[in-house]
Formats: C-alpha cells, structure tokens, sequence
C-alpha cells in the first residue's frame, strides 16, 4: 500500500502558527489573528456562549468584516494566498513525495476556500478544512464545517477509508503536526501504528515538553524539510525513497 503522509497547515507547513488573513487586516485588525485584542474578544465569546474556541473565532472574523463593510466572499476570503511563507524545502519535499507515489493530505483548521488556492495546493490528494455556507448570491451566510482538534481524527478515518485502509490501520500513515492542536490526531495515528512527526520553530516551544509527556509523538524535529534535513531523511526512509 502506499504511503500516507498528514499535513497541520499553520505552523507545520508555514512559519507561523496562526492563519494570516490578508482580509482580517483590511477589515482593521491589525497583525489579524495574533492581535491580542481579537483574541480576547474571542476567547471570551467562547466562554460566554460555551462554544468552541474555533467557531469563535470564525465568528468573531465574520463579524469584524461586516462591520467594516467588506463582502464575504470567497475572492475576499483568498486575498493573501498568494504570499504565504513556508518553511525551507516544503515544496521541493512535497514534490519529491508526489514523484514517488505518495499520497499527502492537507489537514487544519484553516478556510479550505483559501488553503486550495496556495502555491502548494495541487500536490495534495485532498484538503480538509474549515468550509462555509453560502446563499444564491455565493456570500458566506455561516460556518458549514467547522475543524476542530477531534473533527481531525474523523478526517483521519475518512482518508483510511478513502484508501481501502480497515481496521484503522495506520501502519503506513505519517502525521506531521505543530502543537497541542494535533494531539488527538498524533494519538489516534500513533496507537493505531503509525508514525508521528513534531516540528518546531525553535527549541523553547512549550508545547515540546507537553507532547513528550503524552507519549504520542515518534520524532521531535525543526521544521526544516529541506534536502537531507532530519524531516527528509525520515520520511525518506519511512517511504522507501532512496533518491
């Protein structure tokens, strides 16, 4: 069977470990989604209606744009898809991967509207994300799927049956993840016999010691997927590449 490898987006992919909405900006939030006081706004919401912190914050986004009169639209949603930073080699690594028969997915609590316009798009078999709903005037009307931290664990399953994989088996699945977000998905790939890959931007990640004391992480890495990086090297081997 072929390989499956599993992608988190914000910071797993790209430098940055919050989604960067060029729109968000527009709308006034200044440094959108890391502005101390959007965060807030949301944090609180999500507490004072018992909501999911990520439908708040999606919520909250919404609410911000039709304040400052911006169209919700997907042309609105996807401004900015087009300079999003990733981290050394990503796309050389994803094409290699593709060249040699494996199958990458993407997986995240981003806008799927926007994750299918980056410049990496086309090498993943799918892209599972946050989707919205639309009325006859294709203007978002409310958030139809939303990504949470467990959502990824069925997403998980729908990728296994989509290959004709039983029983959860995920001896051929590598998940790479970023934070506490992936947590449920590293344990569910982990305890199913897969492999689990943690990047970081640096060595003082708080989340580094959190994951470790979960026991569910195979390989604690920089996010470098540059040629022969450590990344490289692994997946390599895990998939059998000897070019």
């Amino acid at each position: 069977m072929e390989k499956i490898i599993i992608y988190d987006f914000d910071g797993t992919l790209t430098p940055y470990s919050l989604p960067k909405f060029e729109i968000l900006e527009k709308a006034g939030v200044i440094d959108g989604f890391y502005n101390q006081k959007f965060l807030k706004i949301c944090i609180n919401r999500s507490k004072d209606e018992e909501i999911d912190l990520y439908l708040s914050i999606y919520y909250t986004f919404l609410d911000f744009l039709k304040k400052a009169g911006i169209s919700l639209n997907d042309i609105n949603f996807c401004l900015g898809c087009d300079k999003v930073e990733y981290n050394l080699g990503v796309s050389q690594f994803l094409e290699n991967l593709c060249n040699h028969g494996v199958k990458n997915y993407l997986l995240s609590s981003g806008l799927k509207v926007f994750l299918e316009n980056v410049s990496i798009a086309s090498y993943f078999d799918d892209i599972y994300a946050t989707t919205f709903s639309y009325n006859d005037d294709k203007v978002v009307t409310d958030i139809s799927y939303l990504m949470s931290d467990k959502n990824k664990v069925n997403c998980i399953k729908k990728i296994l049956s989509d290959n004709n994989v039983v029983d959860n088996d995920c001896s051929n699945v590598i998940y790479i993840g970023d934070g506490l977000t992936d947590s449920f998905a590293m344990d569910f790939v982990k305890n199913n016999g897969g492999f689990t890959i943690f990047v970081y931007q640096n060595d003082n990640n708080h989340d580094i010691e959190l994951m470790r004391e979960k026991n569910i992480v195979s390989l604690f890495t920089k996010a470098d997927y540059s040629r022969d990086s450590e990344i490289d090297q692994t997946v390599r081997c895990l998939c059998k590449i000897k070019e």
